[in-house]
């Protein structure tokens, strides 16, 4: 994608995809275009161009379901196959014109490792490296001015910020979970997981890691950290940073109340004078660059990459621009659009660092041997449209706007800028979220097209979709509804103007709906080795 074709998905739906047409092209390169409502073959398809504001008319081969691919002229056996201007995968055969254009026909380049022999041949990675064209990147002018806003938050004595201000109860291992779960009540936030034992040092050196910045976390007023009393994470020692930390905390041992019954009822005597201390805390206006926000995209399908992504990317310029921290992981769903993230990078060392983060997360999905779809994109990705990692990851991409990336991190780690930052990290909803919460994330916006409901224990967590179908079926777990800039009735400064207030309002203290209903408990830490 280039920068004129980003620019351009600005006024993606004021220059084509009008009411007037039934599909749009992304791109004047692009050889496919992504239908707007379901159609059944031998109609005629009007195809309007985002870039140039062109329309022609396709023959309709077959039916095709809303947000899947046509092909708008003959593509031929192992030519490339282009949507947003980029390459999303090679036709695996011949491909007429009107044609759907999807998994059975379209093959990905990427992360194939039933054909890791191949690629190693043809040296692409050493190309892929080699495309770090960086670039003196310019953030563009926000849709939404910022500079000014604030919410009201809690300030905290290091002067971050918290949106909300609870007392934590943190497992250490995934043995203690069950009493965690039963202390938790409405002035408190449990976070359990599935590590913490039996497991090799580097993971759980992460793991350690990951709790200290979790319990760091400013939504939290007060820790409590629950340890079974025999786990490999040391406990003893995570707990004396944490009260180094100066929050109030306290830590509680199950094997040495007893089991479970002693435990809960200690537990829940240090939970109550744990609340008591922190419950004179009142919020104040503060300023909006004072919000550290978490980007995610879960259960993804083709709208994404055409409103609700979009939308977020200009709430992403808008934060940057007012001095705020965006943190934007999902390492795997930069594939094939890894070239475009760095050059929009501050500088050469952060472009090398987002490719090489991009490829040894390739070379881990390629040494099982198999193509990953199935994995990456998921079945419900598929089914939503999207036919190739690169596909979704250019899709994805847009979470970031035009706004340039400081830094890269590793996973669950706080940046040391601020700006747009990478994370290392996979995609996975329990991972991620836990990922973003640890590099202390104060509030999350989650797009999401087929619906993923997951929110998190004490960061809000608002949810965007662009499906009108989710947002009507799904209304327990969606917030904003950012669709209606696709067909035209919204235009994206006003989407973009939507989801600012949600978000504001969310820091402040209103509840998302994930809070609303409690979907909050599914989390898990990210580790890559063994458990032995």
């Amino acid at each position: 994608m280039s920068n004129k074709c980003r620019e351009c998905a600005r006024c993606a739906h004021t220059c084509g995809a009008s009411a007037s047409v039934q599909a749009v092209r992304l791109h004047e390169k692009d050889n496919t275009a992504t239908v707007l409502q379901s159609l059944q073959a031998l109609s005629t398809v009007r195809i309007g161009c985002v870039w140039n504001g062109a329309v022609e008319e396709v023959p309709l081969a077959e039916d095709v379901d809303f947000g899947h691919k046509i092909a708008v002229r003959a593509i031929k056996t192992a030519e490339a196959v282009i949507k947003y201007g980029e390459i999303i995968g090679t036709a695996s055969q011949e491909i007429a014109p009107g044609a759907h254009v999807h998994v059975h026909n379209v093959a990905s380049r990427r992360g194939r490792g039933d054909k890791a022999s191949e690629a190693k041949r043809n040296g692409r990675n050493s190309r892929a490296k080699a495309r770090i064209l960086h670039e003196e990147s310019v953030l563009q002018e926000p849709l939404i001015d910022l500079t000014k806003a604030t919410f009201k938050g809690y300030l905290r004595e290091d002067g971050r910020a918290g949106t909300r201000n609870v007392v934590g109860i943190l497992s250490c291992v995934a043995c203690a979970n069950d009493v965690v779960m039963r202390l938790a009540d409405r002035k408190s936030a449990a976070f359990t997981h599935q590590q913490g034992c039996s497991q090799t040092k580097p993971d759980v050196d992460r793991i350690t890691e990951v709790l200290y910045n979790l319990a760091a976390n400013p939504n939290l007023g007060a820790v409590l950290l629950v340890s079974l009393g025999c786990e490999s994470v040391p406990s003893e020692a995570l707990f004396e940073r944490i009260r180094a930390l100066g929050k109030p905390c306290a830590m509680l041992v199950v094997q040495k109340e007893g089991g479970m019954k002693g435990a809960v009822k200690r537990g829940r005597k240090l939970l109550r004078a744990l609340e008591k201390k922190i419950a004179d805390c009142k919020r104040t206006e503060l300023p909006i660059s004072l919000l550290q926000v978490g980007l995610k995209c879960g259960s993804s399908d083709t709208t994404q990459g055409l409103s609700a992504n979009v939308v977020c990317g200009s709430l992403t310029e808008a934060l940057v621009a007012a001095g705020a921290t965006v943190v934007m992981g999902e390492t795997t769903e930069f594939m094939g659009a890894e070239h475009i993230a760095a050059a929009h990078a501050a500088n050469t060392d952060v472009a090398r660092q987002i490719v090489d983060r991009v490829l040894d997360m390739e070379k881990r999905a390629m040494s099982v041997g198999v193509d990953m779809r199935g994995g990456q994109p998921t079945r419900g990705n598929i089914a939503g449209g999207l036919t190739t990692i690169e596909e979704k990851s250019l899709g994805a991409l847009a979470k970031a706007g035009s706004a340039v990336f400081r830094e890269v991190t590793d996973y669950g780690m706080p940046p040391k800028v601020q700006g747009l930052v990478m994370m290392d990290a996979p995609g996975r909803e329990p991972e991620m979220l836990t990922g973003l919460a640890a590099a202390g994330c104060n509030l999350i916006v989650f797009t999401t097209g087929r619906g993923a409901p997951q929110g998190f224990p004490f960061v809000p967590v608002v949810k965007v979709t662009g499906n009108s179908r989710t947002a009507d079926v799904l209304k327990e777990h969606i917030d904003v509804y950012a669709g209606a800039v696709t067909d035209g009735s919204q235009t994206l400064a006003q989407a973009a103007g939507e989801l600012v207030r949600h978000v504001r309002k969310a820091a402040g203290g209103r509840k998302t709906k994930a809070e609303k209903c409690g979907y909050n408990n599914s989390m898990n830490i990210y580790v890559t080795g063994p458990v032995v």
